[in-house]
């Protein structure tokens, strides 16, 4: 037996959901690709300022140790 309600009666959110897995299964690869450059990059500058004891850098929020301003 087929369902009986017509596919234009379907849910906004459930054709959403199934656009964003779509879009999501075609751009994984690339979105990895970006998050690994991107931590990469985060890597490197933190570790520049370590190294050469960069304040600027050391100063920026994402690097600050907990309790510190």
């Amino acid at each position: 037996m087929q369902d009986a309600t017509p596919p234009q009666e379907q849910s906004q959110g459930t054709s959403l959901l199934a656009g964003f897995r779509l879009w999501f299964d075609k751009n994984k690869a690339g979105l990895g690709l970006i998050l690994l450059v991107l931590y990469l990059l985060l890597l490197g500058l933190g570790t520049i300022g370590e190294v050469w004891e960069i304040e600027w850098i050391l100063d920026l929020p994402l690097f600050r140790p907990p309790g510190k301003y």
